[in-house]
């Protein structure tokens, strides 16, 4: 047997343990490992703080009711199964609830309870711009009044009385005024024009007028600020003036009042069946008798006004005349209403009444054949034709206010006569407007 040095042995047992260190350690036959990218991104969510908000707030909504007429807060309160005490804890506030105690059928009415049937809210509108806010805190009720911030816009629209649109109301609607707008123009000159009987083709009229905004929306028309009308070729022109004394009211441009001491038509938007006529044949008994007065034709319920400040001395019903009522109008001048259907809510004898109030109703009671106004105007206990009779003149603005009022209307006179034989919509320009095109 050969034998190998010592030292040899040793090397080649050196070697041996060498390579079995490393066989060891070399990595198993890689297994085929299906990769997917791993996005090694940590987004960071920041600590949300929740407002401090009580629970009955937060889970509760309003719910909105409609007031019927008849409504008060005590039947609505009752009917919704709400403690009579909370109705008095809210009317004990004060005065900034006062206008809760007549809340308007038609409107709206907020109320928000939790879940447990406790009241934490109420909110009532009597107009598109105020609101009152009764809300709880703690124990109690807390009231709080909003207005909404408003702009006012001036527009402006002419029309013509024509074949298809022959009143001023149709005028109007065509032109595209709202309703508001026309009656206050009917008001404007109601002592000069007889919108029933004076209206011709060919007539026309064009006005200055606020439209209020708030956030952007309209929300209703404002008022009239200036309007002329040309009628039967008479032109007459109404501005408005806030006087110094904080009064306001329409005036000619030379300063006259256009309020005079009798209006020439008590309904509005009527037109004229019967005619002053001493020799008319009387559609029921067929015979001529004389009718002392004008039949205005208008929907059964249709208010009639007093033309002129007075006092109520005649308010009955007889089988000619129906219910009527007579207003003395100081010493020399009496007017006559027939045919209502009923009185107005007040009207008795010895009442005091003032102008454009309303004294009752349109009807058909005694000698008619259909609904109508039957008035009559009295001077001196003569009657005279109410369409005719020459009425007492305006009173003038004082001298003391007269550059005050050239001052304030003179921009709403020139922009009137400008727009003249003009249609559609416009704000006026502003120091700044001009300003800026230069």
């Amino acid at each position: 047997m050969n034998r190998y040095p010592r030292s040899h042995i040793k090397i080649a047992f050196f070697l041996a343990s060498v390579l079995a260190v490393v066989i060891t350690t070399l990595p198993a036959k890689e297994k085929d490992v299906a990769r997917f990218p791993i996005l090694l991104e940590v987004e960071v969510t920041p600590e949300i703080t929740e407002p401090a908000i009580e629970t009955e707030d937060y889970e509760s909504q309003w719910t909105e009711l409609s007031i019927a007429p008849g409504d008060n807060l005590s039947k609505i309160f009752k009917r919704l199964g709400l403690p009579a005490a909370n109705l008095q804890e809210i009317v004990d506030i004060g005065p900034e609830v006062a206008g809760l105690r007549r809340i308007l059928p038609g409107k709206e009415l907020g109320i928000r309870v939790s879940h447990e049937g406790k009241l934490i809210g109420l909110r009532y509108s009597p107009n598109v711009l105020n609101t009152l806010v009764v809300q709880r805190k703690n124990d109690t009720f807390e009231a709080q009044k909003i207005r909404l911030n408003t702009e006012y816009i001036t527009a402006y629209q002419t029309a013509t009385i024509d074949k298809e649109a022959p009143s001023l109301y149709l005028a109007g609607k065509r032109a595209g005024l709202s309703d508001n707008i026309i009656m206050q123009l009917s008001y404007v000159f109601q002592w000069d024009i007889s919108f029933a009987l004076d209206m011709r083709q060919g007539d026309s009229f064009a006005l200055l007028y606020e439209e209020i905004y708030a956030n952007g929306k309209k929300l209703k028309d404002g008022e009239i600020l200036a309007a002329s009308f040309s009628n039967m070729g008479k032109a007459h022109t109404a501005v408005r003036y806030k006087g110094p004394g904080g009064r306001t009211d329409y005036y000619t441009p030379d300063g006259l009042s256009l309020r005079k001491a009798f209006i020439r038509d008590p309904v509005h938007f009527s037109h004229v069946s019967s005619r002053f006529n001493l020799r008319r044949l009387h559609p029921i008994h067929k015979r001529v008798m004389p009718h002392r007065g004008i039949d205005y034709a208008a929907n059964r319920g249709t208010p009639v006004i007093a033309a002129g400040d007075g006092k109520v001395s005649i308010a009955r019903q007889n089988n000619a005349s129906g219910k009527y009522v007579v207003l003395q109008h100081g010493q020399q001048y009496t007017t006559k209403y027939l045919h209502l259907s009923r009185f107005a809510k007040g009207i008795r004898t010895g009442t005091a009444v003032r102008q454009g109030q309303t004294i009752g109703y349109v009807g058909s009671t005694g000698w008619a054949t259909a609904p109508h106004l039957h008035f009559e105007f009295l001077v001196s206990g003569v009657h005279r034709n109410p369409y005719t009779v020459k009425l007492p003149k305006a009173d003038p603005i004082p001298a003391n206010d007269i550059s005050d009022f050239r001052n304030k209307t003179s921009g709403l006179l020139i922009q009137l006569a400008a727009i003249q034989g003009k249609t559609g919509y416009a704000r006026l320009e502003t120091p700044e407007d001009a300003g800026a095109s230069e």
